[in-house]
């Protein structure tokens, strides 16, 4: 991210870095506090996360895309290649922008600062796992039939997530 930052300088870059080092020309922090985060998030032309799950769905229930950097399984980084895959799946589905190189990171963050790459999406659509869900739930049996406890935690899952 340092040389990027160095080549716009105009452009406000806040970062939590955990145990990291600091970035460079960015306003830095070790830790935010989530509500903090999420508001930063919220307000942000471009948001780039690491590629767990938890992030990428935080994104979504602010109704953004975000550019997703999977951990690679090298030199003890993460165990093994889950973010890859995830991020793979997450890409295809259109939830995500995925980076897997730097020039690539780069060339999104471009992207979104001229306003050329889609960050926000109108309302926090239901994610394809969940459409799924919602079709199965009206092929189901009716109430009163074989298959009704199924059907019933099936609508309770389904309350759960629009609640979310």
């Amino acid at each position: 991210m340092e040389p990027w930052v160095a080549r716009h300088p105009a452009v406000h870059v806040v970062m939590q870095h955990g145990p990291s080092k600091p970035l460079a020309g960015a306003e830095n922090h070790t830790v935010l506090p989530y509500p903090r985060l999420m508001a930063l998030c919220g307000a942000a032309d471009a948001i780039v996360l690491q590629g767990g799950a938890g992030g990428v769905m935080d994104m979504r229930s602010l109704a953004r895309i975000p550019i997703v950097v999977p951990r690679i399984p090298v030199g003890n980084e993460v165990v093994d290649d889950h973010q890859l895959i995830f991020t793979n799946k997450a890409a295809e589905l259109g939830v995500i922008h995925r980076a897997v190189t730097k020039e690539q990171l780069w060339q999104h963050l471009d992207a979104a600062i001229n306003g050329t790459l889609l960050t926000r999406i109108n309302v926090a659509l239901a994610t394809p796992g969940v459409a799924n869900i919602a079709r199965l739930l009206t092929v189901l049996p009716a109430a009163g039939s074989p298959g009704t406890r199924s059907r019933r935690l099936l609508r309770s899952a389904m309350g759960a997530v629009r609640r979310r």
